[in-house]
């Protein structure tokens, strides 16, 4: 299949138990702490995966499982390794890698097999939306895929003005004036993703067996980041500064554009085989930037649309709320209840009051206090948000943005912190049940959308021109499309 492997670039691994530590080796100067001699991989396993089963399931775990992350760039840095080699052969950083998992603490593995924001791949793609920076880090300039007078064409079939107008402009070698060049920079764009995928895959796996970390929700019970229409429009389609322009003097094409979209986003998202402990990821971009009343009739009407359908089918949302979310709050109760909402700013115990009962809670920790604090301030800042969040449950510690230098994360405070939330997160009436389980509501189950287009796949048509097929093939076909489909839409992700 051609399917982006989802499974290689979306390792969701998890680790932890009061008071136990495996680490052995010093990184970075910090010499690890509660050694253990009989630390029992599986075991532990077991235990971690009780520790999401029940939070995920709305019951008190014996504490708060604790995801710790690393990113690729620090691992590089840790070992030396130039940010622009690593980026074309990950395994450069299996070393590091491993000697990361043996101090610090996480009940999930805190590196990640891989990212579909690879160099290798959009310079073959001769990408304008993702471009290597002179600091090593993959940066998404402002950068235009559709033009304002083009929402017309997008509105009556979104699927092939991305194909024929959007995708051509934000790679340029999957342009429509030379099929050659477009097919061979699919194939190759497509394998370099997948070799990138596959290069740290097979370590990262490994180290869930020997560190007995949490093997991540039940295969196809996730997918890959998906978008609220809107958001996918000023992400992709328009730029920040058009679409504000946009929703003033197209509001309503704006609003039949998010309609159009909401098809694609949503089969996109949505995973195979839902599961109460997997989800789908929605960054949320745009909202803060808006008025209220912009925010309520452009972009919300759809993406609750969203949340209330993947509500309906089993499957949970998991928004990162980006900027500062404390003036729709309220808005916020409204939305489906048992999805997961992280923060990056906000005050946690008006959130906590809110919309904790409602909601599953994470993020709010700011990274700059790992920068800036000594490691005993940032223990008793960990101690403090955790007595505003750990009451009555639904609260998974996180940070308000990822680190993307060694010098964000001093590591000596770094591990402090994660062994400090693990240790101060138990709970006494593990059991008991908390907040609001998903699909409360019983939302009526809409028909699944389809993707109507004329670069949709037909059977009856195949059919017709291959008479011979037999039936069962029909899914095989299909899933090729599919897959396809999802190689588009992951370009403008």
């Amino acid at each position: 299949m051609l399917e982006l492997n989802i499974k290689a670039f979306q390792l969701i691994l998890e680790c932890s138990t009061k008071n136990n530590s495996y680490h052995k080796k010093e990184v970075c100067g910090y010499k690890p702490h509660n050694q253990m001699s009989d630390f029992n991989a599986k075991a532990m396993q077991e235990e971690r995966i009780q520790l999401y089963g029940d939070y995920y399931t709305n019951k008190i775990p014996k504490r708060m499982p604790v995801s710790m992350t690393v990113a690729h760039h620090i691992l590089a840095e840790m070992a030396g390794i130039n940010f622009f080699d690593f980026q074309f052969d990950y395994s450069l950083l299996i070393d590091q890698v491993e000697k990361v998992c043996e101090i610090l603490y996480s009940d999930n593995c805190p590196i990640g097999s891989g990212t579909t924001r690879n160099p290798s791949s959009y310079q073959i793609l001769e990408s304008q939306a993702f471009q290597m920076g002179s600091k090593g880090f993959v940066q998404h300039p402002e950068v235009i895929g559709m033009l304002e007078d083009e929402y017309d064409e997008l509105i009556a079939d979104p699927y092939a003005a991305i194909l024929e107008k959007v995708i051509p402009r934000q790679h340029k070698a999957i342009g429509m004036d030379d099929p050659v060049k477009r097919g061979n920079a699919v194939h190759l764009g497509i394998q370099a993703r997948l070799d990138d995928g596959a290069a740290l895959a097979g370590t990262v796996r490994s180290l869930v067996e020997r560190f007995g970390y949490y093997p991540g929700p039940p295969a196809g019970s996730s997918a890959p980041t998906t978008a609220a229409p809107y958001d996918f429009i000023a992400d992709q389609l328009r730029s920040f500064s058009e679409i504000s322009k946009d929703v003033r003097r197209n509001r309503n094409k704006v609003i039949a554009a998010c309609e159009a979209l909401y098809p694609l986003m949503f089969i996109y998202g949505l995973p195979p085989s839902p599961d109460l402990r997997g989800s789908v990821s929605m960054p949320l971009h745009m909202p803060t930037y808006m008025r209220e009343k912009d925010f309520v009739e452009v972009w919300l009407p759809t993406y609750r649309r969203m949340a209330e359908q993947y509500a309906a089918r089993g499957v949970r949302v998991n928004s990162f709320n980006e900027h500062d979310w404390m003036r729709y709050l309220d808005i916020l109760q409204d939305l489906p209840a048992g999805n997961i909402m992280r923060f990056e700013y906000g005050d946690p115990k008006l959130i906590k009051e809110k919309l904790g009962k409602k909601f599953f809670i994470g993020g709010l920790y700011p990274t700059l206090y790992v920068k800036t604090l000594s490691k005993e301030a940032n223990i008793a800042k960990v101690k403090e948000l955790l007595d505003t969040m750990l009451p009555g449950g639904g609260y998974l510690f996180g940070f308000d943005k990822g680190a993307l230098i060694l010098s964000d994360i001093p590591f000596e405070t770094y591990c402090a912190i994660a062994e400090t939330a693990r240790d101060y997160s138990v709970y006494d009436n593990p059991g008991q049940s908390f907040g609001t389980p998903l699909n409360i509501e019983n939302f009526a189950l809409e028909e699944t959308p389809k993707l109507v287009s004329k670069y949709a796949f037909d059977w009856g048509e195949f059919k017709k021109q291959y008479p011979y097929t037999p039936d069962f093939a029909q899914k095989r076909f299909e899933d090729y499309h599919h897959s396809m489909f999802r190689y588009y839409l992951s370009l403008l992700h």
